[in-house]
C-alpha cells in the first residue's frame, strides 16, 4: 500500500468521525423537535396533560441517541489509539467490538439514563418540560 492509500483503521476512522458528528446534529434537532411540537400541542391544541409526558418521551429519546453516539465515541478512541501504531492495524471492527463489550439489558438502560442527564441533554429537555408546565397551568 503506497501512503496516500488510506488504511482500514483511516478509513474506518473518517467514517465514525462522520457518523459521530451526524449524531451531534440529530440529537440537536429532537431538542428543536421537540420543542416545536410540544410548543404547538400546549398552545394550538391545549393538550396540557400530554405535553410534559410527551417531552420526556423526547428526552430519554435523546438519551438513547446520544449512547448510540458514545458507542461511535469509543470506537474511535480505539481506532486513533491504533492509528498511533501502524504495526497493528485492526480496523473495521466496530460491530465485533460492540459485541464483545455489549452491556446487559439493565446495563444499558442505566446507559441510556446516563446519557440523558448529561448536561447537554438535560439541560435542553428540562427547559421545554419547565415551558410546558408553566403553559398547561396557565392554559
Amino acid at each position: 500500500m503506497d501512503n496516500h492509500t488510506p488504511s482500514a483503521l483511516q478509513q474506518e476512522w473518517t467514517t465514525l468521525q462522520y457518523q459521530y458528528d451526524s449524531y451531534e446534529k440529530f440529537s440537536l434537532l429532537i431538542k428543536v423537535a421537540s420543542g416545536i411540537l410540544c410548543s404547538l400541542l400546549l398552545f394550538h391544541v391545549q393538550l396540557d396533560f400530554i405535553v410534559p409526558l410527551l417531552c420526556m418521551v423526547f428526552w430519554m429519546l435523546d438519551g438513547i441517541w446520544k449512547t448510540f453516539q458514545g458507542r461511535i465515541s469509543d470506537r474511535l478512541l480505539i481506532v486513533e489509539k491504533a492509528l498511533l501504531n501502524p504495526m497493528q492495524d485492526n480496523g473495521m471492527q466496530y460491530n465485533s467490538q460492540w459485541e464483545f463489550s455489549r452491556p446487559s439489558s439493565m446495563k444499558l438502560v442505566i446507559s441510556y439514563l446516563k446519557n440523558a442527564l448529561t448536561p447537554t441533554v438535560f439541560a435542553p429537555h428540562l427547559l421545554i418540560i419547565v415551558i410546558a408546565l408553566i403553559g398547561a397551568y396557565i392554559s
